[in-house]
C-alpha cells in the first residue's frame, strides 16, 4: 500500500524518534551495566546485518549479486570499511566518553564535510551559504567543547576525536555508495555493510565475551538497539523517503538529535550546560542550512 504524503512524514518522524532513543538505550548500557562499547558494536553490526540479509533471501532476492561486479565490490568495501564502521563504532563510543545528545550533534557535522570534500574535487570555493554553515559549525563545536572558554576543555578530547570522525565517516558512508544506491537494493547494501564491519570487529573483539552484567533490562535495550534503532527505523525512513523525497526526509531526521535529548534528560536525567544547547542549536542550523541550499 502506497503511503499518502502526511503518512510518510510520519513514518520519517518516527524513525528519526526510534534513532534518537537508540542512542540513549547505548548511553544507559555504558552508564549502568558496564557494557563495552566495542563488544556491543560488534553484536549490533552482526545480528543487524544478518537481519537485513534474511529478508533479502526470504524475498527470494539474490543476495550474492553485488559480488560479482569487481567495481561494485570495492565500492560495497569502501562503504562498509570507512563509512559505515567508522561511522557507527564512532558514534558508539563517543556516547561511551560522553552522552547521546553530544554523539548524535557532532555526527551531523556529516554534512559539513562532505561541503568541504565536494569543493576540494571540484577545486572550487564554497558558496557564501555554505562558508556560512561552515563558520556556525565550528562555532557550535566550540561551545561544546569549551564552553566559551578557550583555556578550558569540558569534554574529553578523546570523545570529541571520535565524535568528529564518526561525522567524517558518516560523510563518506553519504556518497561512497552513490554509484550501488543506482543498481542495488539499499538493504542489500546496508546488510553486507553491517556483516562485514561486524566481521572485522570480531577479528579485534570476541563476540561471545558478553560480561556477566545482563538483566531484562539491559537485554531489552540491547534488543531495541538491534531491532528497533537499526532494523525497524532504516526500513521505516527508506519507506518515508520514497514518497516525500531525500531533502525533506533529511529535514525530518534532524529530529533525532532533538529526541536524544529529550529522551536523555527524562529517562537518564542527564543535565547539559545553557552553552551545550546553544552549540547544538549552532550545527543543528548548519544542517538545516545546507539541506535547504542542496534544495
Amino acid at each position: 500500500m502506497q503511503l499518502t504524503y502526511m503518512q510518510a512524514v510520519v513514518v520519517v518522524i518516527v524513525a528519526a524518534v526510534a534513532w534518537g532513543y537508540s542512542s540513549v538505550c547505548g548511553q544507559f548500557l555504558f552508564e549502568n551495566y558496564q557494557t563495552d562499547p566495542s563488544w556491543m558494536i560488534t553484536i549490533r553490526q552482526l545480528l543487524a546485518g544478518s537481519a537485513f540479509l534474511i529478508y533479502l533471501i526470504l524475498r527470494k532476492k539474490d543476495i550474492f549479486s553485488i559480488w560479482r561486479d569487481k567495481e561494485d565490490a570495492k565500492d560495497l568495501l569502501i562503504f562498509a570499511f570507512l563509512g559505515l564502521l567508522g561511522a557507527q563504532y564512532g558514534f558508539y563510543y563517543t556516547i561511551a566518553l560522553s552522552n547521546a545528545a553530544t554523539a548524535t550533534i557532532l555526527q551531523y557535522m556529516a554534512p559539513v564535510f562532505v561541503v568541504v570534500w565536494i569543493a576540494f574535487k571540484v577545486r572550487k570555493m564554497p558558496t557564501v551559504i555554505e562558508l556560512i554553515s561552515l563558520a556556525l559549525a565550528v562555532a557550535g563545536v566550540f561551545l561544546l567543547a569549551t564552553h566559551g572558554n578557550i583555556n578550558e576543555i569540558v569534554i574529553m578530547p578523546e570523545a570529541l576525536f571520535w565524535g568528529l570522525l564518526s561525522g567524517v565517516a558518516l560523510a563518506v558512508y553519504s556518497v561512497a555508495p552513490v554509484n550501488l544506491l543506482k543498481k542495488y537494493d539499499t538493504t542489500l547494501i546496508m546488510g553486507w555493510g553491517q556483516i562485514l564491519s561486524g566481521l572485522f570487529l570480531a577479528s579485534l573483539f570476541n563476540p561471545f565475551d558478553a560480561g556477566n552484567n545482563w538483566d531484562a533490562m539491559s537485554v531489552g535495550a540491547l534488543a531495541y538497539i538491534i531491532l528497533g534503532g537499526t532494523v525497524l527505523s532504516f526500513s521505516l525512513f527508506l519507506t518515508g523517503l520514497k514518497v516525500i523525497g531525500p531533502t525533506n526526509a533529511t529535514l525530518l531526521a534532524s529530529v533525532e538529535p532533538l529526541s536524544s535529548i529529550v529522551f536523555m534528560v527524562i529517562f537518564l536525567g542527564t543535565t547539559l550546560h545553557i552553552l551545550d544547547y546553544v552549540g547544538m542549536t549552532c550545527i543543528m542550523l548548519t544542517v538545516l542550512i545546507l539541506t535547504l541550499h542542496k534544495k
